[in-house]
Order: structure tokens, then sequence, then C-alpha cells
């Protein structure tokens, strides 16, 4: 297979800030996770995969897909201690560490392991078919576009790096190998954040931007139109450099058991973390940085410098507002420190601490209604047994069943079990084809000017908001229409990144008249193409409105609206969320009624939903 050509390290213009988180997982894996964020362009894979010409080589067991250390019993899978046990001498050989990239495609399978079915099929041994996992033990996992990936797969990542160790556990089998890589993530801030208790999970983050300069941009153009031409000989040109970046990194390596940090910037470092209440993480990552910025720079004392580098990858995705790192005193060491902080409680100053971030005025361009917050209901639904429960559990209690089909890996496996020698029923499984998290969900959102009355734009902000935050929970992508006037605008197309529609349903004014049939029509568009790109997917449609429709596409105002409620109740989930009066007739009920959807209706005046 062609080896793909890749820039050098030494030859990426610019982003020194996370070039260096980079040197410093490679010198310390103990800095076990870094998060590279920035947008698009900036050159954040073309770093780490530049990154795999300056790693160390290791000695591995030549014949173990895990890679085991020969020379660690401790680290080895349970079939080099078997032969270790047995007194075999293991077939060793010496390549550098691997960068594994997950793919963004990747099962949960691929990437923790599966069995070996052809075993399974020809010889009824129920073998372990290794994931991505165990090809990156004692190496570096690489995740693009990390906060797109489905939690399944992030939480089973993080758990074995966190313990350095993966199980998996397959049709009535337990396999355990090590586990033992660096992680480094990168992602596009655009596109969705991490949650919190993921985010705590990387040592450090770093932001990437994009050039400063016109001159930093010419010299990037230069440097990829060279490589470009003659990727080898400009490859050769940079020789010198990476083996002088490779034996700093070297040398950090040996150096950092030797270095040390003095109580008095210990304390600092501590006093720091505790204000900002961020996890024990934190603290045990700014020591590690830190001692390896020193190690890097070729001291074995941390300085102060180092302290502040450390704190800054360390607590910068760990704090909302970043510039609270800063806030503390300027760290000194040994005792005058520990004086200073005295000298300034004894003269009543002030210390600072996390700022306020509310950000003021943030609605200034709002329309005076503000969200109103709304409950979503609970109800007992009668002879069904789901006892108290919200709106998005009805919801998919309502669509199991749907979007089934064979799994036919488990079938043969069942086949296998049972001894029979073709597919029976009763060796027949079924799976989900697809998983709550991914389900796109489309908000459908009248902004007209009958919205004003009563308050109702409130109320439908609030259950939009709502309804974010549970989406954010599951992970599911959300798309925004807003429609008054004449028509229906796709505002916000399917995205994680919630504060974007945050801050288009912050602006919304009503207005205008409610073209429903131009919403409806637009929605049946979008889920078609959703769906044309992913089998089986069932989306959920959320159309709050007052169902005062009085726009039509051609003329016939409730036949159209009824053909258009049939196709999307065909092809998505509807959940109609009336905000009109519960006297007056509207076109909500019919479109409900037509799709087999879920009515809720807003009384205005208590926000209460009832679910009918």
């Amino acid at each position: 297979m062609t080896q793909r050509k890749v820039m050098p390290f030494s030859a990426i213009v610019g982003q020194e800030k996370f070039k260096k988180a980079l040197l410093i997982v490679a010198a310390n894996p103990t800095v076990n996770g870094v998060l590279i964020r920035g947008p698009k362009g900036v050159a954040k894979s073309t770093a780490v995969r530049a990154l795999a010409n300056l790693l160390s080589e290791i000695e591995v067991v030549a014949d173990c897909p895990f890679s085991c250390d020969p020379h660690d019993r401790s680290k080895m899978c349970s079939s080099c201690k078997a032969r270790v046990d047995s007194g075999e001498v293991l077939p060793t050989l010496k390549r550098k560490k691997r960068i594994v990239e997950l793919p963004v495609s990747a099962t949960l399978d691929r990437v923790v392991g599966s069995l070996d079915i052809k075993k399974v099929l020809k010889e009824g041994d129920r073998a372990l078919e290794p994931g991505i996992l165990a090809e990156a033990n004692r190496g570096i996992l690489y995740i693009d576009e990390v906060n797109l990936l489905p939690d399944e797969i992030v939480n089973a990542i993080l758990d074995s790096a966190s313990s350095k160790v993966n199980v998996v556990e397959r049709e009535g089998i337990s396999v355990t190998h090590p586990s033992d890589f660096i992680l480094i993530g990168t992602m596009n801030p655009e596109e969705g954040e991490l949650r919190p208790q993921l985010l705590d999970r990387f040592a450090i983050s770093v932001d990437a931007e994009y050039p400063k300069d016109s001159h930093e941009l010419v010299e990037i153009v230069k440097k990829v139109e060279q490589f470009e031409m003659d990727p080898d000989k400009f490859i050769r040109e940079y020789d010198g450099p990476e083996i002088r970046l490779r034996e700093t990194i070297e040398r950090a390596a040996k150096l950092l058991p030797h270095v040390e940090i003095d109580d008095g910037l210990m304390n600092f470092l501590a006093s720091t973390i505790l204000s900002l209440s961020v996890s024990t993480r934190a603290m045990i990552s700014a020591v590690k940085v830190a001692k390896t910025l020193a190690a890097l720079d070729g001291r074995t004392k941390v300085n102060q410098d180092d302290i502040k580098e450390a704190l800054d990858l360390a607590l910068r995705h760990r704090v909302s507002d970043p510039s609270q790192i800063f806030n503390a005193t300027t760290p000194q060491t040994g005792d005058s420190n520990r004086q200073e902080n005295n000298n300034d409680q004894e003269s009543g100053k002030s210390q600072p601490g996390p700022q306020d971030n509310t950000l003021q005025g943030r609605n200034s361009k709002s329309y005076n209604v503000e969200p109103m917050e709304v409950d979503l209901p609970k109800y007992n639904k009668p002879g069904m047994g789901y006892g108290r429960i919200g709106l998005f559990e009805t919801i998919f209690g309502r669509l199991e069943g749907k979007g089934k089909q064979l799994d036919l890996y488990s079938s043969l496996v069942n086949m296998c079990i049972h001894g029979n020698r073709r597919l029976d029923v009763e060796d027949l499984a079924l799976k989900s084809a697809w998983t709550k998290g991914s389900l796109p969900i489309l908000i459908l959102l009248d902004a007209s000017k009958s919205m004003d009355f009563s308050k109702r734009i409130g109320v439908a902000k609030g259950i939009v908001k709502g309804l974010l935050k549970r989406a954010y929970q599951v992970r599911s992508k959300v798309g925004l229409i807003v429609f008054s006037d004449r028509h229906a605008k796709y505002v916000v197309p399917f995205t994680r990144n919630f504060a974007k529609i945050n801050s288009q349903i912050d602006n919304i004014a009503p207005k205008g008249k409610t073209p429903l049939s131009s919403a409806l029509a637009l929605a049946t568009s979008i889920i078609n193409r959703e769906r044309g790109s992913r089998n089986f997917l069932i989306p959920i449609v959320f159309l709050i409105s007052d169902g005062k429709a009085n726009v039509p596409l051609r003329g016939n105002l409730r036949a159209e609206l009824s053909e258009l409620a049939l196709k999307i109740g065909k092809i998505s989930s509807l959940i109609v969320i009336d905000t009109g009066h519960p006297y007056q007739p509207s076109f909500n009920q019919l479109i409900s009624s037509v799709s087999k959807g879920i009515f809720i209706h807003v009384n205005n005046f208590n926000t209460n939903l009832d679910l009918k």
C-alpha cells in the first residue's frame, strides 16, 4: 500500500501553541489527551499526521495484534502472558509508534473489536477480531471531528484511555487487552461542542487560529505549493529540522523524571484551580504539563512561565471564560508567594476570582417577549404501563418497532450456537436501524403576527429552548425552519451548534401572515434529503404554531395541508405543538390527524401542556 506523503512538522507555518501541545504529549505520554479546537483549514489534521515522524521507536511482540511490550508482563495481553509463562521466547521487532486515525463512519464493533465471524462459521471458535483500540495500543489515537462522534463510541474510547485496558464482551465471551494510547482530538466548535464531562477527560486543549497577517498567509501558500510540486524533495529539505525536533523530544523524555516544582509554585497551581472549581484532573494535568515544558526547554526546574502556560493548556477547556485563568496573582516561588498572599489578606485587598460571565445586553435586538420556561408534559397513559414519562420518552416509546432490520451477524452466531446448518426462525435477531442519540430533529417555528397574541411567541421560544436542551443530552442534531409573511425559511441547517439556533430564536419578532403550507413543503424536501443519506432513519419534526394558516401554495388550503401532512407523516414522526386558543378552530389538529402524529396543546396563560 502506498504511504501517504505528509508535510514535515517543522515546515508548518505558525500555530506555535498547538504545535507545542503536540510536542508535550510526544515527550510525555502520561499527559493523556490533547484537544485542538479551531475552524476548518488551519492545519489541525496536517500537524497531527506530521507528528508521526517525530515519535520514537518501540519494541513490540512481532506477532501480537496488540503490540505488547515484550519486556513488561503487566502490559501484555492474555495470549502473550500465557506464552511467557510456558517458557516461550517472544519474537520481537522495533518500529515507530503509530498514529491510528479513527474513521468518522466507524462503528462501535470496529472501535472496540468484534467476533471473527469466519472462525465462528468455519471452526466454531469464538475468536476476537481486534479493533481500532487494539491497533492504537502504545501509540496515538487520532480522532478528527471528535465532537461529531456518537456518545457510545466516545465513552468506549475514553474509558479505555482512562483505564489503559479495553474489555470486549460479545456473545458470551469476554476478552481483555492492553489499550494504552495517547488521545488526540480535533474539532470545529462551529459544528457543536463536546459535553463538559467529555471535555474534562482531555488533559489539555489549545485553540488553532487563522493566520494573523498577510506575510504568514503568503508563506503558507508558498510552502504548500512547493510540497505539492515535489513532496519527496520538500521532505528531504526538512530532514535536519525534523531530526533536531526528534532529539529534543527524546532528551525531554529522559530529563522528565528529574524535573521538580517548588512548593510555592505548586501551592499557586492548587489555589488557582480550587478558585475556579475545576476537577482534580486539571491539577494533575497542569503539573505534568509544567514539568514537560521545562524538560523540553532542557531544565530540571519549573519556572513561572511554565506554570502560566500549563494553566492555560490545562484549564482553557474546563472554564466558561478563559480570562478567569489569569485573574490570580502572578506566581512567586517559595515563601515569598505565601507572604504576598498573607499581606493581601491583611490589607483587605479583594482577591480576584471567577468573573460573572453573564452577557449584558445579550438580547438587546430580541423581540420584547422573552422565552417563557415551559415544562414539557409528564403524564400517565392509561393501560400502557409507562408510568409518569416525559415528552421525548413518549415519542421514542411510540417509535419502537419502527426502523428495525435483520442483524445478520448476531443471527449467524445464533445459528452456530444452536448447531443449525441453516438459518431458522429461532436464530433470527433484529436490531434498531438507528439510535436515539443520532435522530435528527427538525423544528418548524411559526413567527407570524398571530403568534404575538397572548405571549404565544414567548411560549414557543421557551418550548424550542427546552427541546434544544433535550437534543443536546441525546446528541441529536437540530435544524430550524421559521415561517412568517409569505414563505418559510431554513434559517439553521442541521447542526449540533445549538448556540447558533438560540441566537436565531432570540431575535425572532412576529410579523405577517402564516405560510404553514410552505413550511410543511420545505420540511418534506429537507427530510427526504436527510433520509437519503442514511437508510431507515426516522427524523422527528416539531411543528410549533397556532395553526392559523392563511397563505396557500396553490388555492385550496385545507386540501394541500392534508396532502402535505400525509407526505410528512410517511417519512418522519410529527409532533404538533398547538399554541392557539383551545376553543378556536385551527389546522393543527387536521395536520396531526392526517400525519398520525402526536398533538400537544399549550394553554398560553399558564404554559401547561396538555397531551392529547
